[in-house]
């Protein structure tokens, strides 16, 4: 138990840590590539822990909060430093303050990539077939493959069960892939059914499928596509209750630590590393896209100044800029404290 618990412990850091560090890391290179000094690479919130190393005139540091990660740079606020972030063109401040949450966007499908060569389970087969049902009046075999209802793509058996059970009583049709022959088969799932069986009359089992890279690719980015969308468009299906807010909860690193708990064991149910892969990427798809929020202290606020001086022509102060980001800092840790105090007296998983 003892091992089982340091296992999940290493992995979850080694995921939040690698993630951060590569946000880090992009931000850093873009503004070497620029010109800008840095003058500290930081793993976690101040104050500073120790230093791990100086390179170049930088230092690595290893910080007390471990809520994150921070890149200072030469003159972040102040233009008169000739090398300083302040004093770069626009359009290579935003760059750099982009760079961030491009690299998590990136690896995140660089994940989703490896987790479909690696395996992923998206073949739904046909495991046995109840006498009588629509499955067998319909021609239905043992070790057909399952692979579209009326024309979607099924790649999962939850989709599938809610595909049929969504049109009992109404003709289904379903494409099969049974050896090397693709086949339409068209049933109407039963509105009455036996105890321990379905509507249609037949048990499935998912099956890992091993893409060649080229294919890994072209799933990988769907996959990419579809978890940005769930995200992007998170508050408007919460407003049109196609979600309802208590199923909706933003968690603390211990909440994040819980369900990274269920998924390790399920990827050692599965014996495949599918679950933290997709894990992982749905995590670094959500840095991404949150770090680039108009949200004060986060890099998209910072970009908001950017956005907000090429309109004006000019900067705003530089101390109103502090003091949002300071403000905004404060907010994002209190905000932090009161999810600890939720996510202890109240585990979400």
């Amino acid at each position: 138990m003892l091992a089982s618990g340091l296992s999940h412990l290493i992995i979850f850091i080694a995921i939040m840590g690698g993630l951060i560090l590569a946000h880090e890391l992009g931000h850093l290179l873009l503004a070497v590539l620029c010109g800008v000094p840095v003058k500290e690479f930081g793993l976690g919130l101040p104050p500073r822990l120790f230093r791990i190393a100086t390179l170049k005139g930088t230092v690595i540091s290893l910080n007390w909060i471990p809520l994150g990660g921070f890149v200072l740079l030469e003159g972040e606020l102040d233009p008169s430093k000739p090398r300083g972030l302040a004093s770069k063109p626009p359009l290579s401040r935003l760059a750099i303050l982009f760079a961030g949450s491009l690299t998590n966007l990136l690896i995140g499908y660089l994940l989703l990539v490896l987790a479909f060569t690696a395996g992923w389970p998206d073949h739904i087969r046909i495991l046995e077939i109840n006498t009588p049902s629509p499955a067998h009046n319909a021609g239905l075999q043992p070790n057909d493959v399952v692979l579209q209802v009326n024309g979607s793509a099924i790649t999962s058996n939850a989709q599938l069960r809610d595909e049929i059970s969504a049109h009992t009583g109404q003709p289904v049709n379903l494409g099969i892939q049974r050896e090397n022959e693709n086949l339409s088969i068209t049933l109407t799932p039963r509105t009455k059914w036996p105890d321990g069986q379905g509507p249609a009359g037949f048990t499935t089992s998912m099956e890992i499928v091993r893409y060649p890279l080229e294919e890994a690719f072209k799933r990988a980015g769907a996959r990419w596509v579809l978890n940005l969308h769930e995200l992007v468009t998170l508050p408007t299906r919460i407003l049109q209750d196609q979600i309802q807010p208590e199923q909706v909860r933003l968690v603390s690193p211990i909440g994040l630590k819980q369900l990274s708990d269920q998924v390790v064991e399920n990827a050692e149910s599965w014996k495949e590393w599918f679950p933290i892969l997709n894990f992982a990427a749905a995590i670094s798809i959500a840095l991404g896209l949150t770090n680039i929020l108009p949200l004060p202290a986060l890099d998209g606020g910072r970009i908001a100044f950017v956005l907000l001086e090429v309109l004006r022509g000019k900067g705003l102060d530089v101390k109103v800029e502090k003091l949002v980001h300071g403000v905004g800092l404060v907010a994002f840790l209190g905000l932090m404290l009161v999810l600890i105090i939720q996510d202890i007296l109240k585990p979400p998983f």
